[in-house]
């Protein structure tokens, strides 16, 4: 999927997000967030549950996140 500068840039921001996340969108913050810790990035826990809500992550019950 293509997206644009501006949506990257947006993407790309740490902040939670003001709208529900579609799940290809989820697939890319988790890539763009890959470094960051759920804990301390609400947008990346806004794409894990997104992701997990859609059935693409189960998360491993004896993992920290």
């Amino acid at each position: 999927m293509k997206y644009t500068l501006n949506r990257l840039i947006e993407m790309a921001a740490h902040a939670a997000p003001d709208r529900a996340l579609p799940v290809d969108d989820a697939h890319e913050l988790m890539r763009l967030h890959r470094e960051c810790s759920s804990y301390s990035c609400p947008r990346k826990l806004a794409a894990f549950d997104t992701l997990i809500a859609a059935g693409r992550i189960v998360p491993d019950s004896s993992r920290r996140y």
